[in-house]
C-alpha cells in the first residue's frame, strides 16, 4: 500500500530536507518502520533516534516527500547511511538512486571518504551492493524491532568514496 494514493507525471526534485519537511519525512520512515526513536525504558539504545536535518536529503514530487535518505557523520572521514525510504508508488523510477548520489557527493564534499551502512531487506542489500558498489563487511544484531521485522540482523555493508572518479574529478574543478 503507498502513502501516496496517485503518482503524478511531475519530475522529481531532490533537495536538502528542511525543517519543514519533517513530518512528511517521519510518516515516510515510519511506513518502513525505520522512524527514529526516543530512548524510553523499553527501548533504552534505539537504533536512531534522531534526524539530522542538515544530513538529510528528500525526494519529492511537487509538494509531497516521495523519498529521503540520511547519513551521520561519525568522524572527518567516516560517516554512516542513517536511512533510505522511497514510497512504494514510486520504485522503479530511480529515486534512491538520485537520493544516495546526492547523499554521497555531500558526503565526499565534507571530506568523509568512507561510508558504512546497515541493512535488513535483501532487496535493499542487493541494490547496494550491485547499483551502488558497496560491499557487505558483516552482521550485527538489532537492538530492537526496527526495519523489517523478519530479520533480526542488520547486514553491515562499506563504500569507499574514492572510488566514484566522477566524485573525484567533481571535487578538482
Amino acid at each position: 500500500m503507498s502513502l501516496l494514493p496517485e503518482v503524478s507525471a511531475m519530475p522529481i526534485e531532490i533537495r536538502r530536507m528542511q525543517p519543514s519537511d519533517f513530518m512528511q519525512v517521519m510518516k515516510l520512515l515510519a511506513h518502513w518502520n525505520i522512524a527514529p526513536v526516543e530512548p524510553s525504558r523499553e527501548v533504552p539504545v534505539p537504533e536512531r533516534s534522531e534526524i539530522i536535518v542538515d544530513n538529510t536529503y528528500v525526494a519529492l514530487d511537487g509538494d509531497r516527500i516521495v523519498g529521503v535518505c540520511s547519513f551521520i557523520q561519525h568522524s572527518p572521514v567516516l560517516a554512516e547511511g542513517a536511512s533510505l525510504a522511497v514510497d512504494p508508488a514510486y520504485h522503479g523510477r530511480g529515486i534512491g538512486d538520485k537520493l544516495v548520489s546526492a547523499s554521497l557527493r555531500e558526503r565526499y564534499a565534507r571530506g568523509i571518504r568512507t561510508v558504512r551502512s546497515e541493512a535488513d531487506r535483501p532487496e535493499t542489500i542487493r541494490w547496494l551492493v550491485e547499483r551502488m558498489g558497496y560491499r557487505i563487511v558483516g552482521t550485527v544484531p538489532k537492538r530492537h524491532a526496527f526495519g523489517s521485522p523478519a530479520v533480526g540482523q542488520w547486514t553491515v555493508l562499506e563504500f569507499d568514496l574514492d572510488s566514484l572518479p566522477e566524485l573525484r574529478d567533481s571535487s578538482s574543478e
